[in-house]
């Protein structure tokens, strides 16, 4: 296994910890996963299963580059294997569904953004948790990047937060 995975599960563990009680609305720990892929959009089984409206919470891989420029003439040895290892970790949730001819009353949406609001609070409380200790982890510094709201999209809305981290690559 890689460093990047490693480092990926060590956040989904902590993320899975966040989203318990005391968190006003939880997640359940089955539904608190790894997701690959360029973007993770939450699915519909054909049972009509909704991972939105199950609450989902994930972190995946999002990319890994370089860290030097290849013309920098000072770049040799360890400098070549540092990476930047940016993961991303999420929490979807379900969108209020009113009864028909009717919008989702203010109540709903007062409610939404709060639960949005403590799933982006359980997030930044996940980084804490999961690199509280880089030496030991044998990885250089670690920066929240951008967090933004998802959606809505059908029946979904969440928000999604980056987490750099500076790595050495495997050479």
């Amino acid at each position: 296994m890689t460093q990047a995975l490693s480092l990926a599960q060590l956040l989904v563990g902590c993320l899975a910890t966040q989203l318990q009680d005391p968190h006003p609305w939880p997640v359940a720990p089955e539904r608190v996963m790894l997701r690959a892929g360029e973007q993770v959009i939450p699915l519909l089984s054909s049972s009509g299963q909704d991972e939105c409206c199950l609450g989902l919470g994930y972190v995946r891989v999002a990319n890994m580059s370089g860290v030097r420029d290849i013309r920098d003439r000072l770049a040799s040895g360890c400098f070549e294997r540092e990476r930047v290892l940016t993961l991303e970790m999420g929490v979807y949730r379900c969108m209020p569904t009113p009864e028909a001819g009717a919008i989702v009353s203010p109540t709903e949406w007062d409610t939404l953004a709060a639960k949005l609001d403590a799933d982006y609070g359980a997030m930044e409380k996940a980084v804490c948790c999961a690199f509280d200790d880089p030496e030991s982890l044998r990885i250089g510094p670690v920066a929240v990047g951008l967090y933004e709201p998802v959606g809505p999209d059908a029946n979904c809305l969440g928000g999604r937060m980056t987490v750099n981290i500076v790595m050495e690559a495997c050479c």
